[in-house]
């Protein structure tokens, strides 16, 4: 049977947030819970084997893709056909077996494996906020704007050895945002983006692997629990014990994909006592010379990498071969009125000219003003009223106008 990873990929999404949203009824899940659970039920450390194969990778053993089959359809994320297509895109020899397995009726006294719900009681699929106030945007089509950013970044991507870019800006400039742009547009579903939105940034794209570190999350200032998530997203078996001498012989050795590594908010890595000197200065090694030139790293920060490590002591060459700099600043005009124009309710000129001139065209500050906008528009509230509630919500964001 022939694998189709973008397939497992997309019906694995899909069953995750299917069970997300039926879950949630009674206790408030995020995805990254149930990817722990689904991670821990294979007798994995947690869920990063499951973010990784969301990424377009199939399960390299036949067992894995079985217990995950019927960890989803026991938890009601998969139905009768969506299992047999699960199953065959990731290449199994006998899906519809499998199928009729967990869906055969149970023996008495037993539980079947799972209950297909009824069509009145199926999930609905999800409706994408019209704007994001808060959290990052992970949605490629939720994404606007940093044209010219994107243009530079991909464009040192095109070619080998990969090279390496740091993306500087104040907080809520939109940093984490133009990361998950970064991992996800390229092999994005172009029905599922905007009309405008390029998908064809590098060539052959399914190539290229990508590997999101959150240095907020404290488990990533653990040098073993990192290096662990790392060797898992470059599609490498963990060899016992994982120490850094183990992790760059296995990396040196292992790596043939294009992978690029992109480190959000290096300055808490920086801040991380085991994520020391000798370990920045190893990642410096590996990407510069024992990887043919197919690792590359991107890092955000809100000041120039090398000046962070200073301030924590730790100098290293690694934060030297960031030899292009993004630094991001608020959209341009063009930018921020097709933002502004992407509200499904229009608004008038006068509030454009408004959000255009009181926004100073930040993107956090757009999406918070034409939230705020819009709500006002939908609970019929027609009138500049709704300007004194945007000024209120602006006030703890003024450092992004100074």
């Amino acid at each position: 049977m022939t694998k189709s990873p973008e397939k497992f990929a997309q019906l694995l999404t899909a069953a995750i947030y299917k069970i997300r949203i039926a879950e949630s009824k009674t206790i408030k899940k995020t995805v990254s819970l149930i990817q722990d659970e689904l991670g821990y039920s294979l007798g994995r450390e947690g869920g990063t084997c499951i973010e990784y194969w969301r990424k377009g990778y199939v399960p390299a053993k036949l067992e894995d893709v079985e217990m995950l089959a019927g960890e989803l359809v026991k938890r009601g994320g998969l139905e009768g056909t969506e299992l047999t297509q699960f199953l065959a895109s990731a290449g199994h020899p006998n899906p519809a077996g499998v199928t009729s397995r967990l869906f055969s009726p149970a023996p008495e006294g037993q539980p079947r494996p799972a209950t297909p719900l009824p069509d009145q009681a199926r999930p609905v699929a999800e409706q994408l906020a019209p704007f994001i106030v808060g959290p990052p945007i992970t949605r490629p089509r939720q994404f606007f704007g940093r044209t010219q950013e994107l243009t530079r970044i991909f464009g040192v991507w095109k070619h080998f050895p990969l090279q390496n870019v740091a993306v500087i800006g104040r907080h809520r400039a939109g940093k984490t945002s133009l990361l998950h742009y970064l991992a996800t547009i390229c092999t994005s579903d172009p029905a599922q983006l905007r009309p405008d939105q390029r998908t064809d940034w590098l060539p052959r794209p399914e190539q290229y692997r990508w590997v999101f570190v959150d240095f907020q999350d404290a488990r990533m200032g653990q040098r073993e629990r990192l290096l662990r998530y790392l060797l898992t997203s470059f599609g490498i078996p963990l060899s016992e014990p994982v120490t850094l001498n183990n992790f760059l012989d296995l990396v040196s050795d292992q790596l043939q994909r294009p992978t690029i590594v992109l480190m959000d908010e290096i300055g808490a890595g920086l801040a991380s006592p085991e994520l020391d000197q000798q370990f920045w200065w190893s990642l410096r090694s590996l990407g510069s010379n024992y990887t043919g030139g197919r690792l590359g790293f991107v890092l955000t920060a809100h000041e120039a990498p090398d000046l962070l490590a200073h301030e924590y002591g730790k100098p290293s060459p690694f934060f030297n071969i960031f030899g292009h700099t993004i630094n991001l600043g608020p959209f341009t005009e063009p930018e921020a009125r097709t933002l502004i124009a992407s509200s499904p309710r229009p608004f008038s000129g006068d509030d454009v000219e408004w959000i255009m001139a009181q926004s100073g065209r930040w993107p956090a500050l757009l999406q918070l003003l034409c939230d705020t906008c819009l709500t006002a528009l939908t609970e019929g509230q027609a009138g500049p009223a709704w300007r004194s509630e945007g000024l209120r919500r602006l006030e703890p964001f003024g450092y992004l106008m100074d």
